[in-house]
């Protein structure tokens, strides 16, 4: 009897979203695992597929079944247990099980654009010839090949690379290869790591304190019975500052690989901590592997591998990594829990908390949630005793305390002050330069200012393509388009009625510099933004020289570990973060806050001023007095009364696609088929525009829905599915976007 295998195919249908069965090739039999890449034909055309089941029972006769075309990794890129963890997520968060693959895996391996990669070296065979007598012979007649000969000579008993011999002597392969044709050389083919240095030959970090304070060292033994449990277990572990603590982090870890226990540690932005990746790197060496998007799809294919290999313990990478092939997981940690990059914005729309939890309910292990500004559903299932509550204990470490402060813009415009900079935040810039120091002025928005506005008609400037304002750029003279990139010159006269009485609204980076450059003409000011013509790596540099004094820029510039002399950071305006159209938004102003003043703290800096409308909000009042739990209270009533997460259960649905009258339809459609389910969710939001209305050139509609039950809102999306997503698939391009337990309703 024929062999057989489940596959999933490489391609992200809702019809194709299923496991498809092939017969194995007598040449394949006993060869093929879960987890391995393989071909297969599918109709006209032949596509990748991975390996889900072995030895399979097959849903048609044998007789209708194709064979696997090839093999094309003999690595099994995960097991039944990740596989495991791939259905869950793309069930739960209702995605192809092929898109959950496929942001797991290192990119490229599905199209066969990565691969271990062998490098030729060349051998000198000096125990086969007389070297000295074939070099006299050489250099006669062939002085290039004289030359390669001297070069392997110089550096025995090393051998090199092919590439590097023929760059050397300046030549072609050829000449080479007349060199093994006289069996004066051998070549051979060795894989090479393609290794994420991090760190450089001269990189020195402090040791950390391997004498731990008391109460670190009882924090530490907590949470090692723990995980010497082995039972499934979720700790909320706070803090006073943002950044990571890397004392605690190395104890935990040292610890962990005595106990011979396997950890990941997930960070939500790499950039802003890039500086842990290298201390672990420096720490932990071979033990430690990385994941994340600004590898090389090379570098994460290697990682990859040497996970899979077994002689990895620890885990660190962004959001992706809670995938990573460990053969046992025994400890996850989230740094900075709370942060929104943990939910993905782009198919599949999974959340790494609760990915990770699902993994570690089956491995039976420990999730550490650590955070100076937990999410308020983390701190409700801590308070309610659904995780355990622990503090990490503050640094006994001196330093000059911080003086924060709040501005009311609403008394400066009262004053006469319409500029963006107030009366004492001006003052404060004077005395902080007088004083040799460096300041940030940090804000939301890039551009020049948020948009275009008519005087005389109130029309705003919006994007051809988005339903949104577009943002003048000065340097450019341009507006631009955030979401799309579409770019138009600055009209010189409003579309809508003509009048030329055209106004900025709103201020960005450049103004925010003009209006510095205007009070302080001898500073010298740097731009810190994505709209910067210099590249990051570069602001950096310069951020940190000796010359620079005030940094203009938005979240790029919170790295922690980075500035020496920072003095003051002024927040030009916490209303953007306030203001914007998210339940989150006081809880994301709230960790906001607490970024700044962890980065004041850790370079010496003096003050935080923050400019305001709304001075007595207590997202505001609670970040700088440190108060979380403070914040927390005023927070969860509000979440109570308006009926939000955690009091219920969140689904957003939006509907889009290139032609607005179908996408309104559809809309109407599906929120009249709702009607006849109310009682399955507690409240619905009538069908309109999403917040960004259109982006790139698709209209976007959405009907956002409450629930008190996971099982209702399961039930829900999988009638919204049977009855609208086989038909959408007909309609071009409009599309359902099943959003569960959303971030961010935009």
């Amino acid at each position: 009897m024929a062999k057989t295998v489940k596959v999933v195919v490489d391609l992200a249908l809702r019809k194709l979203d299923k496991e498809f069965d092939y017969l194995v090739p007598e040449e394949l039999v006993g060869k093929l695992k879960i987890g391995q890449l393989v071909k297969v034909p599918f109709g006209r055309q032949k596509l990748a597929a991975f390996i889900t089941e072995l030895n399979s029972q097959a849903e048609l006769p044998a007789e209708k079944l194709k064979y696997l075309d090839k093999l094309l990794y003999s690595t099994a890129f995960f097991d039944n247990k990740l596989l495991n963890l791939f259905k869950w997520t793309a069930t739960y968060f209702h995605a192809y099980l092929i898109q959950v693959i496929k942001i797991a895996l290192p990119p490229g391996i599905t199209t066969a654009k990565v691969s271990r990669k062998e490098v030729s070296y060349l051998h000198l065979e000096k125990k086969q010839i007389n070297v000295e007598i074939e070099l006299q012979k050489l250099k006669k007649r062939a002085p290039k090949q004289y030359q390669i000969m001297q070069y392997l000579v110089d550096n025995q008993p090393q051998d090199l690379s092919l590439k590097e011999v023929v760059e050397y002597a300046n030549t072609s392969r050829q000449t080479v290869y007349r060199l093994i044709d006289k069996s004066l050389v051998s070549v051979y083919d060795n894989i090479v790591r393609r290794v994420p240095d991090l760190i450089g030959d001269n990189y020195q970090i402090q040791q950390p304190k391997l004498e731990v304070e008391r109460n670190l060292k009882k924090l530490l033994f907590q949470l090692e019975t723990f995980v010497e449990q082995k039972a499934a277990q979720t700790v909320l572990l706070t803090k006073k500052f943002a950044n990571p603590d890397f004392d605690f982090i190395f104890n935990f870890l040292k610890k962990m690989i005595k106990l011979d226990k396997n950890v990941i540690i997930l960070i939500p932005e790499i950039d802003k901590n890039f500086s842990l990746l290298k201390k672990l790197q420096f720490c932990f060496k071979e033990k430690v592997a990385f994941l994340y998007s600004q590898l090389s799809d090379g570098e994460r294919f290697d990682e990859w591998q040497r996970i899979l290999s077994g002689k990895v313990k620890i885990v660190a990478g962004a959001r992706s990594a809670v995938f990573a092939p460990l053969t046992r997981v025994d400890v996850i940690i989230l740094l900075d829990e709370g942060k929104q990059s943990y939910k993905s914005q782009e198919h599949p729309l999974y959340h790494a908390r609760q990915v990770a939890s699902r993994r570690l309910r089956e491995e039976k292990g420990l999730l550490v949630l650590e955070s100076a500004a937990p999410a308020v559903e983390s701190n409700y299932l801590a308070k309610s005793g659904q995780y355990k509550l622990l503090k990490l204990p503050d640094k006994k470490e001196v330093k000059p305390k911080l003086e924060s402060k709040l501005i009311d813009l609403a008394q400066e415009v009262e004053a006469g002050n319409l500029g963006d900079l107030s009366r004492e935040l001006i003052a404060e810039i004077e005395n902080t330069l007088s004083a040799g120091k460096q300041i940030i002025l940090f804000l939301n928005r890039r551009g020049a200012g948020n948009y275009l506005i008519c005087k005389k008609c109130a029309a705003v400037i919006k994007c051809a393509n988005c339903d949104i304002a577009l943002n003048y750029h000065q340097n450019k003279n341009l507006m631009i388009c955030h979401h799309c990139g579409y770019q138009t010159a600055k009209p010189a006269v409003c579309p809508e009625c003509g009048s030329k009485f055209l106004s900025l609204s709103g201020s960005g980076t450049q103004s925010i510099i003009q209006q510095l450059q205007e009070e302080f003409p001898a500073a010298k000011i740097l731009r810190f933004d994505t709209d910067s013509e210099l590249k990051r790596a570069e602001i950096l540099t310069k951020a940190r020289e000796e010359s620079v004094d005030i940094i203009v820029g938005t979240s790029m510039l919170i790295k922690y570990d980075y500035y020496q002399r920072l003095g003051l950071i002024g927040v030009v305006s916490a209303d953007t973060a306030l203001n914007n159209s998210n339940f989150r938004a006081a809880e994301e102003t709230f960790a906001l806050l607490t970024e700044l003043k962890t980065l004041l703290n850790q370079s010496q800096g003096d003050k935080l001023l923050i400019q305001s409308f709304r001075p007595d909000h207590y997202s505001l009042q609670s970040a700088l007095a440190g108060d979380y739990q403070s914040f927390y209270q005023k927070e969860i009533d509000f979440r109570q009364i308006s009926n939000y997460p955690p009091f219920c259960r969140l689904l957003n649905i939006i509907i889009q696609g290139p032609v607005e009258k179908k996408i309104i339809k559809l809309s109407h459609d599906l929120n009249k088929y709702l009607l006849d389910f109310s009682d399955y969710y507690l409240e619905k939001t009538e069908p309109g525009p999403a917040i960004l209305g259109k982006i790139r050139n698709k209209y976007r509609w959405q009907i956002l829905l409450k629930f008190n039950s996971i099982r209702k809102r399961e039930y829900l999306i999988r009638l919204i599915e049977n009855k609208f997503l086989d038909e959408k698939e007909n309609q071009g391009e409009t599309e359902i976007r099943i959003d569960v337990d959303p971030y961010q309703m935009l």
